[in-house]
């Protein structure tokens, strides 16, 4: 055989066999319906998680397929996409992300629609992806589990060869009999911040760059349960093969250098405070971010801190704790009981000075979770005369409603701490009543 004619064949079967390729169908939908209260962030998470899969998750934008708020009928579409997208490369490996309402035996539950378990489960398998990674945030979740594979609550798999690993492997966000919550200071779920968080390096406990299936789902397992949550994520596979199935590779491209002992660190858009990432005790110094200015909050053990940092093109940036001012610092999500109060804050207008203070007082009253509706809604707009003011809807006898000059905002949020208190013992008095 002459050397043209075996270089040929090599590259014929190279391209027979086809590159790697990575496809992602990212479903998020807010609809409830009937007495469940529509949701407030699925579809911004969801919409977060398809942003991390192209900046570091390896998956070309055209390779993406994000619906936000559509038919069930739509994902079917787009898991058939994936199939015919699949059939023609035998190397293809396929990440799901579903956020929406969802029952243990009616499986997801968007708007008024349903798509039980066993037709995910199959539509999925369908694909014909050889390695396909499922991740469903909603309510008893784990339902999905129960049909799908063996509970593989111990997973590891240390080698590196990724092409070698087949099957499916599923990550759900809470329990069959447990809620998903929702944390309004950071506009998502719980469960989804920290696995966003692994994805963009805060996992990466091996320290190699890069994030496999196994450190995303551990630490997205050891936050959300080390928090007041409730939730327990699960896990299970059936998966074969030797390698590992590398997730992320946050060490490519630009990010910042977290400092050494934070208990968190939150990244927010400049323009309106909106939450990038929240990395809770992250597990590696490097985390992925976009090139430019962000608003950047370190919560160590010392007291909170937030300021501008510019990241760079191409570099990892180091954030300077103290060039940053202080702030107050958040309270942690807390569990509800079936009737304790929650609520909802938003800005009535757009205003700098209320997008500022929208984080403190979500810190102080308590956020609903998933289907929940809120007992009242804060909301927080200019008044006359430089003011702000904050007012409960509905309106009713002893509702919040106080106003404070804007440099006594520490003020404002300390009259809504103690508004919500007194509601929350007025609730528990009557509760004592026989």
């Amino acid at each position: 055989m002459t050397r043209a004619l075996l270089i040929g064949v090599l590259l014929s079967s190279a391209l027979a066999w086809g590159a790697p390729l990575r496809l992602a169908v990212v479903y998020g939908h807010n609809g409830g319906a009937g007495a469940r209260a529509p949701l407030k962030y699925a579809e911004a998470d969801a919409a977060r998680v398809a942003r991390a899969l192209k900046e570091v998750g390896g998956v070309a934008p055209g390779d993406v397929r994000l619906l936000l708020g559509r038919p069930v009928g739509e994902l079917e579409a787009a898991l058939a996409w994936a199939k015919t997208r699949a059939a023609a490369n035998p190397q293809t490996s396929l990440v799901v992300y579903l956020s929406s309402h969802a029952d243990a035996e009616k499986g997801l539950i968007p708007g008024g629609e349903a798509l039980a378990w066993a037709k995910l489960k199959a539509l999925v398998a369908a694909s014909g992806a050889k390695a396909r990674v499922t991740i469903v945030d909603g309510c008893q979740s784990s339902g999905l589990i129960e049909v799908s594979a063996k509970e593989a609550p111990t997973f590891s798999i240390s080698a590196t060869d990724e092409l070698t690993v087949k099957g499916d492997a599923f990550i759900t966000s809470s329990a069959s009999d447990e809620p998903s919550l929702e944390a309004g200071q950071l506009q998502g779920s719980v469960f989804t911040q920290h696995f966003l968080a692994g994805l963009r390096g805060a996992a990466d406990r091996s320290g190699d760059g890069r994030v496999s299936l196994e450190e995303v789902y551990r630490f997205a397992f050891e936050r959300t349960t080390e928090g007041q949550s409730g939730q327990h994520p699960g896990f299970a596979t059936r998966l074969s093969g030797y390698g590992e199935l590398v997730m992320a590779s946050p060490s490519v491209g630009s990010g910042l250098l977290v400092p050494e002992g934070v208990e968190r660190i939150v990244v927010r858009e400049v323009a309106d405070r909106t939450p990038l990432v929240s990395a809770r005790r992250p597990e590696a110094r490097r985390l992925a971010i976009p090139p430019g200015a962000w608003l950047v909050e370190v919560e160590q053990s010392a007291g909170m801190r937030e300021g501008r940092v510019q990241v760079a093109k191409g570099a990892f940036t180091s954030v300077e704790v103290d060039q940053l001012g202080a702030v107050a610092r958040a309270t942690s999500l807390v569990r509800l009981e079936a009737d304790a109060l929650c609520y909802e804050v938003k800005a009535g207008r757009a205003d700098p000075r209320v997008q500022a203070l929208i984080p403190e007082l979500t810190a102080v009253a308590p956020a609903c979770p998933m289907g929940r509706a809120p007992t009242a809604t804060l909301i927080l707009e200019p008044a006359s005369k430089g003011a702000l003011r904050v007012y409960a809807s509905p309106a009713q006898p002893g509702a919040l409603d106080v106003a404070r000059p804007a440099q006594q905002s520490a003020q404002l949020v300390e009259a809504v701490r103690a508004w919500v208190a007194e509601q929350g013992a007025n609730l528990a008095s009557t509760k004592r009543k026989p």
